[in-house]
């Protein structure tokens, strides 16, 4: 079998009109001479984007291994991107999470209720805007009730080991009790 791209046939299909008017004469009595039947050869004529592609086919069967590396590179890169986009949706989980919980305490705050001094330290070191909004925004309530904390052990110990603005949460906490304990202060104790 014989595979030729189409631009060589062209080429000796040129080089055969060329050659063969001024070689017609020589050739014709050696043909003639030579009484052998010619074998009849197959002949495949492929376009350059074929013959490409039919020799990619042809590499890739021989070496199998660099196609499958080639997937696997592949593969690889969309696993990486899953784990980034995995580990950004648990990092904003997390914001959401502590986002909600300033809230809450913000909230219990502007009500004017008791809060305990470790949601308000975690409250200015998480959301100072927020903390001071509802410093601000703070109504003062004859009987203040005492809320539970909203925080989990973990926000707690976290809290615990960095007391660096411990001095300020039993401040405000103080000026805060002191505000509600002036109307507390003369009802008896519970």
């Amino acid at each position: 079998m014989e595979l030729r791209s189409t631009r060589e046939l062209r080429r000796n299909a040129q080089l055969d009109k060329m050659t063969g008017k001024k070689a017609d004469v020589p050739e014709a009595p050696a043909k003639a001479q030579t009484s052998q039947p010619r074998e009849p050869a197959d002949k495949l004529s492929l376009s350059r984007q074929a013959l490409a592609y039919v020799e990619e086919q042809s590499r890739q069967a021989w070496n199998p291994e660099e196609g499958q590396d080639k997937k696997h590179s592949v593969i690889q890169g969309y696993l990486d991107a899953m784990e980034t986009q995995k580990k950004q949706l648990d990092s904003m989980e997390d914001k959401l999470d502590m986002m909600n919980k300033c809230q809450k305490i913000a909230a219990a705050i502007m009500r004017g209720d008791r809060v305990p001094p470790e949601d308000l330290r975690y409250l200015m070191e998480h959301d100072k805007e927020g903390y001071k909004l509802a410093v601000a925004l703070r109504r003062e309530k004859k009987d203040p009730k005492k809320v539970e904390s909203v925080l989990d052990e973990e926000d707690r110990n976290g809290g615990k080991t960095e007391e660096t603005g411990g001095g300020e949460a039993p401040s405000v906490e103080a000026a805060g009790a002191s505000e509600g304990g002036g109307s507390a202060g003369s009802s008896p104790d519970t």
